[in-house]
């Protein structure tokens, strides 16, 4: 099974097996696309998205006065309004005024270019249609007060680092796997009309063994896209784009490949 991507995706020949194959079998190889699809998004999390939050939360800890919160308030050391602005990510910042009981009106937030207006007793966010949301500081109680200072937000990102990667292997693999699951379903439907228009004569078990491994190519090219993306030319760039529509016309000229490599050949003339 470790090499039959590779087969999947260069022989056609290939799929003359994969029709013999149990529905069992075929699922188990959905599976193991799936996994390969689970370790890539390991890797991209720790190529592109660890260092980034690693960065972040280095920039809360540096940026971020020490809070207090208890009994429902929240406090800081700082005594006049503080904007913070991400480095990197211009959209993410937000303003603290702990000293502020008053309420907040959307035209502040969109004055002062924020996500979000932290006071002492409440944070106001605006959702995409621009309405206000409260956050009541008031309704979250703690037994003692809570201080969150440089240590405590440095020892939030090392506590995400060692979670992160095991949620992103098990729900990466488990969304990938339902959703090829599904797929294979679908592209199953489109067999159907495949094998009856070619006379081929194909059980629907051999047509969604098909339909499964016809997938594969698919899944290298997002892989590329995934953990290449800022080295891809401009014309894989616009690919990536269309992924849907790529990878609908992928799988479908394997699937009529492998059906018409499927297909009885036709009698020979009697000479």
């Amino acid at each position: 099974m470790i090499l039959e991507p590779i087969n999947s995706i260069t022989s056609i020949e290939f799929y003359k097996k994969v029709a013999q194959r149990s529905p069992g079998r075929t699922i188990l190889y959905l599976a193991y696309l799936s996994a390969l699809y689970a370790v890539g998004s390991a890797v991209w999390l720790n190529l592109y998205s660890m260092p980034l939050q690693m960065k972040t939360v280095e920039w809360l800890a540096d940026k971020v006065p020490t809070l207090t919160f208890a009994e429902g308030r929240l406090s800081s050391a700082a005594k006049e309004p503080v904007t913070i602005r991400h480095p990197d990510i211009t959209q993410v910042a937000f303003t603290l005024d702990t000293g502020r009981t008053d309420p907040v009106t959307p035209k502040i937030l969109q004055d002062s270019k924020v996500a979000a207006y932290i006071t002492g007793n409440a944070m106001y966010t605006l959702t995409p249609k621009g309405q206000m949301e409260v956050h009541d500081f008031s309704k979250a109680r703690t037994l003692k007060p809570l201080i969150i200072d440089a240590a405590r937000w440095r020892a939030m990102g090392q506590t995400m680092s060692t979670v992160e990667y095991p949620v992103a292997l098990c729900g990466c693999w488990l969304v990938y796997f339902l959703w090829k699951l599904a797929a294979a379903a679908f592209f199953s439907l489109v067999a159907l009309s495949i094998n009856r228009s070619a006379g081929a004569g194909l059980s629907y078990r051999a047509l969604f063994s098909i339909s499964a491994y016809a997938q594969t190519l698919t899944l290298a090219l997002t892989l590329i896209a995934m953990l290449a993306s800022d080295r891809l030319p401009p014309l894989l760039h616009l690919l990536n784009g269309n992924a849907n529509i790529i990878a609908l016309s992928i799988t479908t000229i394997y699937i009529w490949l492998a059906v018409r490599k499927n297909a009885p050949l036709p009698p020979q003339p009697v000479s």
